[in-house]
Formats: structure tokens, C-alpha cells, sequence
């Protein structure tokens, strides 16, 4: 069984409704799980794995804030985890989307550059979720995939920023997911 699970109901790719906190089945091989953010949505996440043994591997999916050599518009497979001091863990890359690095805490992203995001060869993005997921994930044993959608750079209207680019990406979000839980 997978979990998909994306922070913000506005972060649904798909068409059906997932309430924040609850859980909802996407098809016989998929749940769905709008999470929240911060404590309150690693708590959720921690609360569905708890509840649903049987999910081997979960997805996330969300928007991030292009820190270095990100595209924004570009929908990237994060691969390398860094800590706010520059350490990092890798995974295993599992789709044909580019690789990303990705670091956050629960601050939003405000603009300016980590001093050590230039000497990575890949771009790197800023979440405030995807480091305490794949904790959680790994603390269950599970397998942790995380897609990110480079919707800004942290600068101007962040919000217009994040509708606007998940509108036009929603398409193609679906059919990697589509691809991926299988």
C-alpha cells in the first residue's frame, strides 16, 4: 500500500477531497493524506502510519521554494536531505524527474542562501516539511519518496507564487503519481 501524503489541501493534485488530519483512499494500492504543517502534520503523518500498517511506501508531495540552482516550475525528486549546517543523507533515486537536495525547518522561507547551497551539484530547495516526514517514515521502516513542486524563491507574493504554479503543473503532478503507485 502507498501513502501520498502533501502538507496543504490546496497541495491536492488530485481530485479527490482529503480533509486536513484524515486520511482518504485514492484508489486499492493508495491513500491520500492531507497531513498539516509542522508538529501538527508530522503528528498526523505519525498518526496514519500508526493506523495503517500496511503501507509500505510513502510519497510526499508538495510545493518548495527554489534556495539554489532550482527551476521554479520544475517538479524535482529530492534525493540528498540536508540539516541546516550543510550534513546530509542520500536515498535512492526512483523516477526519471531531476534530483534535488532539500533542507527547511518550520520557518517559511524568506529569500537568502544557505553558505554552503552553492557547493552542492544539484539544486536545492526549501520545505518545511520534508526532513521531519522522512524522519517519521524512517522511523516506521518505511520507504520515503519525496516530489517537490519549485513554486518561488522565498521573494515577493509566495502564495500568488504557489497557485499559480500548481495550477499549471497539477497535470503532470497527477501522471507521476499515476506512474509512481502503480
Amino acid at each position: 500500500m502507498n501513502l501520498v501524503v502533501f502538507p496543504l489541501r490546496h497541495e491536492n493534485p488530485f481530485p479527490t477531497r482529503v480533509p486536513t488530519g484524515s486520511v482518504s483512499k485514492m484508489n486499492e494500492k493508495t491513500l491520500l493524506c492531507c497531513s498539516g504543517t509542522g508538529s501538527s502534520g508530522v503528528a498526523n503523518l505519525r498518526k496514519v502510519l500508526e493506523e495503517h500498517t500496511e503501507i509500505n511506501t510513502v510519497f510526499e508531495f508538495g510545493t518548495a521554494a527554489a534556495v539554489s540552482k532550482g527551476t521554479v516550475g520544475k517538479i524535482y525528486e529530492c534525493t540528498t536531505f540536508c540539516d541546516s549546517d550543510g550534513n546530509f543523507s542520500v536515498s535512492q533515486k526512483s523516477t526519471n524527474l531531476p534530483a534535488a537536495a532539500v533542507t527547511g525547518s518550520d520557518e517559511l522561507y524568506t529569500g537568502g542562501k544557505y553558505d554552503w547551497a552553492d557547493r552542492l551539484e544539484i539544486p536545492l530547495l526549501y520545505t518545511m516539511e520534508t526532513l521531519r516526514f522522512r524522519s517519521v517514515t524512517l522511523e516506521f521502516n518505511k520507504n520515503f519518496r519525496s516530489i517537490r513542486l519549485a513554486t518561488d524563491n522565498g521573494c515577493g507574493d509566495i502564495r500568488e507564487q504557489v497557485v499559480r504554479e500548481l495550477e499549471k503543473a497539477r497535470r503532470e503532478i497527477r501522471r507521476i503519481f499515476s506512474d509512481l503507485t502503480v
